[in-house]
Parts: structure tokens; sequence; C-alpha cells
């Protein structure tokens, strides 16, 4: 045997010996098995549903990261709106991988795929930190089988991936103010939840978390040069954000002081409080994860209420108040604010939810090890497997239910985009991004009302479809009326006996 090849023997050796006894030890074991299991999970349904038809917003997205590229949409209604209201740094991160080749495919393998298992390690990291190693794993097996997580992770949407940079920076946070302040983790953490601030922009909410533990734990430095270095370094990509927007909108965020938010939602002063988005927290957790939730948010609430002096001297009771201002603010600007939201605008507070109902399965298993360890494993066992039964059957009924949705609207554009002139005009409703993303063609909006359809006449094609609303109750009565300029060229249906039609494309003949 060479040097060389006793050299790489004598590698594999220290690294077994490294890992035999990490492996030994039970709870290292489980670890490796969440996150394995985590992987597992996520890659079946990677590639059981990974090229399914695009939504909405996620062709918006689509739409400007090939606008970035391009520039050629430059102008049109959807770019420009889409720009001021859209975060910034998805679908820039989406135009690079896209520059260098990678399909779309690959883009959610590396925007989806891989931080929602990044996601699940630090869902672990800030479980351990905050209270011990055992309720880390179990929040993190309980954080990988959430449907909700499940489900957007195979969605190119902002909320799974800009989750990886939101928990990272929570944990440095806990890290960086645990004893002595770190002004180093200080200014990652910081960079971290502006880069998830960039992503999803509600995630900001929790700069204010930040800042109310600073206070409390008395190290707002406000007298010190670090102190603000480490926050100006911190904070540079939104200082950016805001310049960028104050030169091209005169407004520092149009998304939200622009109204962009408030019109999803509606306004504050319309709407009643939304004391119903309570009711995602149940949704989310399924009735089993849910019970041991509120046995875990009693005892979190129990002891920052005794021991509410001594918060700032005990990592315990500052990493829990850390986690219950999260669930807190984030309900509260939806319920308040908004006064609306759907499912994922919700998205930062499962990280809490999964923590908390750890903390209660870890209470019952504390509880039941005082007479039989192994019955305590066993329970533990059970429970989980309950909790993540309902969970993955959910979700697995969602997931494939919504896999083929707006297939026939990718169809029929993509069909567009290859057998179209390229300067080619395509009049529709509702059709933007499908015309941007997948026919790479300019579009024109058909109107509400039949004496302002004379507009089509200036497209080249014309798309009915039956998705979100449409078509316009006139358009039917206006190619009926119009046969000799508008000819159906192709339909796609929603049925395989081709008897209901989904979309018609209609092409100008004279």
């Amino acid at each position: 045997m060479d040097e060389t090849q006793k050299e790489l023997e004598n590698r594999k050796k220290k690294i077994l010996n490294k890992i035999i006894p990490f492996m030994k030890e039970p709870l290292n074991l489980a670890l490796v098995t969440v996150l394995l299991f985590a992987f597992v999970l996520r890659l079946y349904y990677f590639i059981k549903v990974g090229n399914q038809p695009l939504w909405w917003d996620e062709l918006c997205y689509g739409s400007l990261a090939k606008n970035f590229i391009t520039h050629t949409w430059d102008s049109t209604t959807l770019i420009l709106g889409e720009t001021a209201i859209r975060p910034v740094l998805f679908p820039l991160l989406w135009s690079i991988l896209l520059r260098v080749g990678i399909p779309e495919g690959g883009v959610r393998f590396f925007l989806e795929f891989i931080p929602s298992i990044l996601s699940v390690f630090f869902v672990y990291l800030i479980g351990k930190e905050t209270f011990n190693k055992r309720v880390g794993i179990i929040s993190a097996f309980i954080f990988s089988v959430l449907w909700i997580h499940l489900f957007y992770t195979v969605r190119l949407l902002t909320h799974a991936p800009a989750l990886v940079f939101l928990f990272s920076s929570i944990y440095l946070f806990m890290k960086a103010t645990e004893t002595k302040f770190n002004f180093n983790l200080f200014t990652i953490s910081l960079i971290l939840l502006s880069l998830s601030t960039l992503m999803r922009y509600p995630k900001g909410i929790i700069f204010f978390v930040y800042l109310f533990m600073l206070v409390i734990d008395k190290k707002l430095l406000l007298k010190n040069f670090k102190f603000w270095k480490a926050g100006i370094l911190g904070i540079s990509p939104m200082i950016v954000f805001f310049i960028y927007n104050f030169v091209k909108y005169q407004n520092i965020f149009p998304a939200l002081l622009g109204g962009g938010y408030l019109d999803k939602g509606g306004s504050p002063l319309i709407k009643p409080i939304a004391f119903n988005l309570l009711n995602f927290i149940p949704v989310y957790l399924k009735t089993t994860f849910f019970i041991f939730f509120l046995i875990g948010l009693l005892l979190i609430l129990f002891e920052l209420i005794t021991g509410y002096n001594l918060i700032p001297k005990i990592k315990k009771l500052k990493n829990s108040l850390i986690l219950i201002l999260i669930l807190i603010l984030i309900y509260s600007f939806f319920i308040f604010y908004m006064r609306a939201a759907e499912d994922r605008w919700l998205f930062p507070t499962i990280l809490p939810l999964a923590i908390i109902t750890s903390l209660g399965i870890d209470f019952v298993y504390n509880q039941i090890k005082k007479y039989n360890k192994q019955i305590a494993v066993l329970c533990v066992i059970l429970i989980l497997g309950f909790g993540a039964y309902s969970q993955l059957t959910f979700a697995d009924s969602l997931i494939k239910g919504k896999q083929e949705s707006y297939l026939q609207m990718r169809q029929a554009f993509e069909w567009i985009g290859s057998n179209t002139p390229e300067d080619s005009i395509i009049a529709g409703l509702g059709i933007e991004p499908y015309t941007v993303y997948y026919a790479k063609r300019d579009y024109i909006n058909l109107p509400q009302n039949y004496s302002e359809v004379g507009v089509a006449l200036e497209a080249d094609y014309l798309v009915a479809h039956l998705f979100a609303g449409n078509p316009p109750k006139y358009l039917s009565e206006y190619l009926s009326e119009n046969q000799d300029i508008w000819q159906p060229l192709n339909a796609w249906f929603l049925d395989e006996a081709k008897t209901q039609p989904a979309v018609i494309l209609y092409k100008k003949v004279q």
C-alpha cells in the first residue's frame, strides 16, 4: 500500500471514529433520522409534482425574473405593477439561475427544496437553544411534517425560502445576545433578516422583536460605536432597497406605504378586526398537535409571567419571549392592520407553533418518565405518529389535488409561444403573466364591458378561458357576432372526452 492510499485510509478512520460515537448517542441518532426523513419526504414530492403548472403569483415572480434578463416587458402594466409591490430578492435569484442555464425544475430545487431542508435544521437549533436537544428534535420533526410547509415547498413562491433566512437570523440573534453581546453574530443576524424581508416583506416585523429584546436585555448600546456599525451593516440591504425605491418611486416602500398590501388585504378603516385569523393555528397543527400546543403555551406563559423580572438573566425565558413575540406581532399585524390573511401569509408563526407544541409533548414525556422511561418514549412516538399522520394525509391530498391546476393555461400559452410569430400580440383577461412567462409575447387586456372591446382588434390572437372568473360575459356575444374576424385556432379541455373547453385560442383573420 503506497503512502497516498495509507493517507486515504487514515482519513476514513478519523471520520468513522467521529461518526460512530456520535451516532451511538440516541438523541444524535434521532436528529439524523429526522433530517433524513425530512429530506426523503421533500424529495418524494419534488419528484412527484416538481413539474406542475405555476399559479398566478409564481408566474408573476417568474415573469419578473425573465424580464430582469431581457427587459422586454419593462413598460407593461404587469412588470410596472408587480415590480412596485413584489419583493425583489426572489425573482432576482431566479433570474441569476436562469442566466446560467438552470431550467424551472432546477430553480425549484435551489430556491425551494434546499431552503426547506435547511429550515428544518434551523428549527432544531432554535428549539435546542431555547429549551433542550430533545425539544429541538421534536420541533424539527413537527415542522418537517407540517402540511402548510410541505405544500408551499413545492410551489415557486417566496414563503419557504424566506424562512431559512428568517430562522437562521433568529438563531444567530439568540446566540449574539446570549451573554456578552457578540457584534459579529448580531451583524450577520440582521443581514439575514434583511434578506428574508426582501424576499417576503412581512418578515420585517421581526425587526421589532429584536428591538424589544435589546431594550429589555439592556443591550441597546446606543453609545457604543461597534453597535451602530453592526446595526448599519446589518440593515444595509434594507437601506439600499429604500434608496432605490425613493429614486424610482419617490417612496421608500411603495408596497406598504403606497397601499399595495392594503389593496390585497383591505383597508383597516373598512374591514372588521380579523380575530378569525386565530383559527389558522388549529388549521396548521390539526387536532393532535394543537392539543399539545395548548399545553406548551400554558407552560411557557406560566414561566414568563412568574419569572418576568428574570427574563434578561435566564436564556430559556429570553428565547421563549422571542417565540411568543413572533407569534403575537405577526398575528397582530394581520388581525389589526391588514385585517385579512391567507394561510401562507402567517408562515413565520409556524416556528413558535412547532416549538411550543414540542414543549407540550416534552412536558408529557417528563411526567411519564418519572414512572417508566420506555413508556414515556413510546408515548412520544405515538403522539408524533398520530400528529404526523393527520398532517401528511392532508398534505398529500392537497399537493396531489392541486398538481394539475391551471394545466390548460400552461399548455395553451406554451403552444402560443411555439406556434405564433414572436411579434404577436395576445388579447385576453387575466393572461398577463401567462403571456410573458410561458409564451414570451406581448399582451392586451380585454376590457370588462362590451363598449370598449374594440381594443381587441389591435391584437393578433385572443384567448378566452374559464379561470379566475373568466371569460367576461360579453365575450361570447362579441365572438359570435364577429366570426368573420376571430376564428377558433386551438382549444384545451378540462376533460379527456374534450367536451369542456378550458382555454380557446382565436386568431384574427382580417
